[in-house]
């Protein structure tokens, strides 16, 4: 039976996914909120391997600046994935943190495993991030260990925050 991964917040190239081959039986997603149908059409996008589907998704809050338009959600059934990873994008998108923690809750099955990765900056900014990101998985997974990242630094995000990175993982 395959098994789903998901990666949010992806990137263009989905640098994670593809800077190691599948474990067997796995099939990995890469998605982004800022890819759109016009990239794909223009192919400014790096080809992925075979085993990697790239998706675009979007998830606003219910007080949008975007007036008018629907709430969104991961375009996923519930209990899709065995795996998520969140590698540098939950703490640009603190306004929909509640709905995105939510959406990746519903979308991970049962003993479903979230890999939280996060810049740490040493200052009071990045503390309170960390915290309410912290907060915010442990309200909704009942766990959320806290740890210091060491690596593998697969991404160029990670390897430039390399020193100053906190993982969280957390299983439903």
């Amino acid at each position: 039976m395959t098994k789903y991964w998901l990666d949010v917040g992806a990137g263009m190239d989905a640098e994670h996914w593809a800077s190691f081959p599948a474990p067997e039986g796995v099939r990995r997603v890469a998605l982004d909120p800022l890819l759109t149908s016009a990239m794909v059409a223009s192919g400014r996008l790096a080809s992925l391997p075979c085993d990697i589907l790239r998706v675009g998704a979007e998830v606003r809050p219910e007080r949008s600046v975007e007036a008018g338009r629907e709430l969104s959600y991961l375009p996923f059934r519930c209990g899709a994935f065995a795996h998520v990873h969140c590698g540098f994008v939950l703490h640009l998108y603190l306004e929909t943190l509640e709905l995105l923690v939510a959406e990746v809750h519903r979308v991970l099955r049962p003993g479903g495993t979230l890999h939280v990765l996060l810049p740490h900056f040493g200052d009071l900014h990045s503390e309170r991030l960390v915290q309410r990101t912290e907060i915010e998985l442990h309200l909704r997974f009942g766990n959320a260990a806290l740890t210091r990242f060491e690596g593998p630094y697969s991404t160029f995000w990670a390897d430039l925050y390399r020193d100053r990175t906190y993982q969280i993982h957390c299983c439903k």
